[in-house]
Formats: C-alpha cells, structure tokens, sequence
C-alpha cells in the first residue's frame, strides 16, 4: 500500500482544487467580491485628492476670514444650508427632502452671475472650501466674474437623501433626469443672502446662471443644457462623461497608450499569456499564476482576473502635479527597473522578467492588503479618520456613496471597465476574459429585483437614447478633456468620434488627466492646462455679456426617457465561450477524468 500513497495523495490534491474552483465559480458570493473591495481603493483615491485640495483652501481660510467687496464679513465657506428640495419632480405630492448647499458672495457684484458646481458621487459636505475659492475653477470663474459660486450636493449622497435608506423601491428617484430637475428647481427657487438673494434678480431669467462640473457632473452639465435649454445660459464640462456605455473596455486604453512604452509591453505580455491558458483549459497553469502573483484567495476567475488589473486602475489618482513615485509607477518600475538599476528597453524585458516584477510588486506594495483578511491599507484608515471642513467622513457615508453610485451604474449609465472583447487581437492591459455578466450578477445581488425584465446593455441604450450621448448639442457649453484620461473614450473628445469643435460649444484637448482644469494649481505645472483655464475665463466673460434679461421663467417640462428595447443578445461579440464557462467545463472533465483514473489505479 505505501506504493500507492504518492500517487493516491497527488490525486486527492488535484481533486481538492477542482472542487475549490468549481465552488468558486458556482458560488461566487462566498468570496470577497472584488467590485467591493475596489470600492474602498477606489473611494480612497478620491478622498485623496479631495483632501489635498481642501487643505489648499483650509490654508486660505485660516489667513482670511471671508469679506464680500465691501469689506463685510460674510459666513465661513464651510457654513451649511438646506433647500427643500422635490423628492419626485414627476409627482410634487410625494413631498420634499433636505438638499445641502454651500455657497460664498466673496466677489459678488450685484447683477453678477451665479455659478453652480456639484461634486456629484460623493458626499458634498467634505471639501466645500475647495469648490467655493479661487483654488478651484468655480471659484475663480466667480472671481472673475464678479459672481457668487454654490455647490449643491447631489441627491442620495452626503445627507442629502430623499429617503433614510437605498431601498430599490426608493431609489426608483435616484435618476439623472431627476437630477437635471434638482438643479432647474434650485436655480429658480432658492434664497440666498447676497443683496438681492430674495428677490427675482438671482433668478436664471434675469440673471446669467453658470454650471460647471467633471467627470459624471461634467456629463450632467451637458445633459442638463440639452434637455432644460434657457435655464441655465451658460456651462462648463470637464471630463464629462456624456455617452454611456455598458462594456467600457476602452476605458483602459487612454492608459495602455500613455503609460511607458515598456511598462504596457511586458504587462501585455503577460495578459497575452494568461489568456492563450485560459483559452486552452489550461486550469493548472492559471492556478500556478494566482500562486505566482499571491492571488489564490482571490476566489472565482472572475475575481483573479480583475485584481490583476489593480494597479493599473491607480492611473485614476495621477494628476499633473503627481511624482513619479506614485503607486502606478512603482509598479512599472517593479516590471522594468531590475534590482542593479538598469532600465528595460522600449519593449520591455520580455515575459518571465514581467512576471517576476509583478509578483514582486505584490509582494511590496499594499495594494493587495484589501485581498489578504479584508482589511484596508493604512493609507485608507488614515482618510478614513480624517475630518475634512469641520466634517467627519465615516465607513457608513462611503458604504453609503458606493451603494448609491452601484445604483446609477446598474441603473443608467454602465461603464463596466473591463478588458477588450474575446475576439479583440490587438494589444491589451486588462484580461479579455472578464465579463460584464459579472457586473450584471452584482446589480442583481445588491438590488434584488431591481433588474430583473431588463439587461444592463439594455437599460444603457435606453439612457444613451435619451440623453443623445456623443451626438447631443447644447449651446454656450465650454468643454475641456484631456488626453491621458482614462474615461477620454465616452467623453466629446473620443478619438473615434472626431467631434467637431464650434464657437457655441468649444472643445479643447489637454495634455493633463480626469479633471486636470478644476484646479487652478495644474495651470503652474501644465501649459496646456493653463491655457485652456485662461481660455475658459475668456469664453465665459463674453458670453455672460451677451445675456439679456427676460421677462418671464422658463417653462419646465418633464424629461421624457425612453424605454427600455429588448436585445437580441447580451453576449460578447465573440461566439466563443468565457474564459469562466470553459473553465467550469474543464473542471467538469477535470473531475470526471479523475475518477476514471483513480478506479484504474486501483
């Protein structure tokens, strides 16, 4: 019997995995999904920049204590205000909520203009200071313009929630039109306490009313102009992200184009690499990875596939005042730079050398900490425990913002950031073997039937048909992109639109990131950057002198969205099968051919 122990334990080993994997792959909420731990890296990013800022303005703030022009003290930027706000614009008898506001008359001028800023995803309360002084671009449009300046929290984030939870059944009003019309209602029925504030002359029809935002409040600027035209004279976009889209592989190419030319090399090499195995079956030569790179909790392929392109989603966080020794270059210098300090050439050190990096580099770096027992870096606790402009952020209000932001990606707008199609042959950072079927199961498992008679491909079709996408026009819409944005692709500038650029709606293409022009510090370290920002106080100074006061508000109609269609499909355009599904069977016929051969054995 001793004979037969080596063979006999090497099967029961080999039996042992088959049936992990196949438990992952069929249950895969007894894993740590990797959509949710990303959140907590994702957020923290952001936090990042949103504390950098405020500290900017807390500086300000702490030398000066705000005076309007003529010398009066006005309230702290940081002072809170509550508008009651329509919980379903549609049905006004549903009542109201409190919606939070900011809002400084620094440089106000009677007649001035207003300018309107949200955050959007996030909670508003924890950087108003950044939005309300010349730090940032509303602010110094409001400077420039003898204007007031108001951010307003978006509705379901911060404490401006329509209802104490995020139940389906509420969040049935956590739309975009229903966020269009937010803006609409605020801009006509405020009061404000700058001279005039209670009267009709802060009111859009008498007043020109600018809004600008970026990213997803850059989109809604744009939206916003298109479907309520005449309320707001005039906007401005940054990084808007105007043209939904379900399987958002492009997403990853502004970064494979921009990062180093070696880096993108040999991290295409080794996706290459990992999807010819798992185009073969080839089970054990994917587990040997996942050893490899210290993956193997990372649960179902799915899960695998995506923590492989942890550090490639840092680009995010790069801004063009960012050093090199960001998170995102430490890990191309893992790949590239070898231990005596020589540098790879332009394509790179080859395969065995990128995989040695990357092993290296999840050994060094944290960026797996959230993988190994769940548990948050220390970087993280320490935002997390951070009270920015007198607001403590907590676990619960980001628990919260990610379950509203879930919603709005389930919901409307997609952007499922994945890597290319199966079928796709050209240079990829991102495993073409990640589905947006898995993004579909998650919005099922956190909104149980919330999504249950429609497609995600389907309900962002009917988004992108309302809302017009690449091909709606608004006037008097200044939009700014830049070039190594990783979301450039559902913007106005997507290199395969080629949008034309017009005296009404300006597009300009920087050299900077997601948002670069909000801060007005990027202008003294990007010329690109700086001329776009002083084009912008140009653009806007002679459109608000074209403004004429009218007689009468404008009429508000109800968006009208459109319905849902049915499609044919929801597959991949590639006939063949997922990298999962081939895998499952493999395991199947793994388990089967195990049993036959253990019975000859015997």
């Amino acid at each position: 019997m001793v004979s037969w122990r080596p063979p006999t334990l090497i099967l029961l080993y080999a039996l042992s995995q088959w049936i992990l994997y196949a438990n992952a792959v069929a249950n895969p909420d007894s894993y740590p999904a990797f959509d949710e731990i990303w959140s907590l890296r994702e957020s923290n990013l952001i936090r990042q920049q949103q504390k950098k800022h405020a500290l900017v303005a807390r500086q300000f703030n702490g030398a000066f204590e705000p005076t309007d022009l003529n010398g009066n003290r006005i309230p702290a930027y940081n002072t809170r205000y509550y508008f009651d706000q329509l919980i379903d614009h549609d049905d006004p008898s549903k009542g109201t909520f409190k919606q939070r506001f900011w809002y400084t008359w620094e440089f106000y001028k009677p007649g001035g203009p207003i300018v309107l800023t949200t955050p959007g995803e996030s909670n508003a309360g924890l950087y108003p200071s950044y939005d309300l002084t010349n730090s940032s671009m509303s602010g110094a449009l409001a400077q420039t313009l003898n204007g007031a300046v108001i951010s307003i929290e978006h509705r379901f984030f911060g404490e401006s929630n329509p209802y104490p939870d995020l139940l389906s059944d509420h969040l049935k009003v956590h739309t975009i039109a229903q966020a269009i019309q937010d803006l609409v209602y605020f801009a006509q029925n405020v009061k404000l306490a700058l001279p005039g504030g209670d009267t009709d002359a802060i009111r859009p029809h008498k007043t020109p009313w600018i809004l600008i935002g970026g990213s997803y409040p850059g989109a809604l600027v744009s939206w916003t102009m298109l479907k309520q035209p005449g309320v707001f004279w005039a906007g401005y976009s940054t990084a808007g992200v105007v043209q939904p889209i379900a399987d958002f592989w492009q997403y990853f190419e502004p970064i494979r184009v921009n990062m180093p030319k070696n880096c993108s090399a040999d991290v295409g090499r080794v996706i290459d690499h990992l999807d010819s195995l798992i185009a073969a079956g080839n089970f054990t030569a994917v587990s040997d990875l996942q050893s490899i790179f210290q993956l193997t909790r990372a649960g179902p392929l799915s899960n695998f596939l995506a923590w492989m392109s942890v550090a490639l989603r840092e680009w995010r966080s790069l801004t063009v005042t960012t050093s090199r020794m960001s998170l995102f270059y430490q890990f191309c210098d893992s790949l590239e730079v070898k231990d005596d300090g020589e540098i790879a050439p332009e394509d790179g050190w080859g395969l065995d050398q990128a995989i040695a990096g990357w092993a290296k580099f999840h050994r060094e770096s944290s960026v797996l900490s959230a993988i190994n027992g769940n548990q948050v870096d220390s970087e993280t606790a320490a935002a997390d425990s951070d009270t920015v402009d007198g607001e403590l952020s907590t676990q619960e209000d980001k628990a919260h913002s990610d379950m509203s932001w879930y919603w709005m990606v389930c919901n409307e707008v997609g952007w499922v950031q994945k890597g290319p199609p199966l079928d796709y042959t050209g240079p990829a950072i991102v495993s073409r073997n990640i589905e947006i079927s898995d993004t579909e199961s998650l919005c099922k498992r956190r909104f149980p039937g919330a999504f249950t008679t429609s497609t995600l491909a389907e309900r962002v079709a009917a988004t992108s048909k309302t809302y017009q996408g690449w091909d709606g026009k608004a006037d008097r819409v200044f939009v700014v992109n830049g070039k190594r944005d990783a979301w450039l692709e559902s913007t106005l500038s997507a290199t395969h639109q080629n949008i034309a650029s017009t005296d009404s709606r300006p597009i300009y293409l920087t050299d900077g990131f997601h948002c670069s022009d909000l801060s007005m510090a990027s202008g003294f370290f990007d010329d690109s950057v700086r001329d776009v920002q002083d084009k912008a106080f140009e653009t806007m100074k002679a459109w608000v002198a074209e403004f004429k006061p009218q007689e009468d508000a404008v009429q508000v109609q109800p968006i009208a969205t459109s319905s849902i269609v049915p499609m044919q499909s929801d597959t991949p355009s590639s006939s063949k099968p997922s990298g999962a599904s081939r895998l499952k069977v493999t395991a199947v016929g793994g388990f089967i051919s195990f049993i036959v051969g253990f019975y000859v054995l015997l």
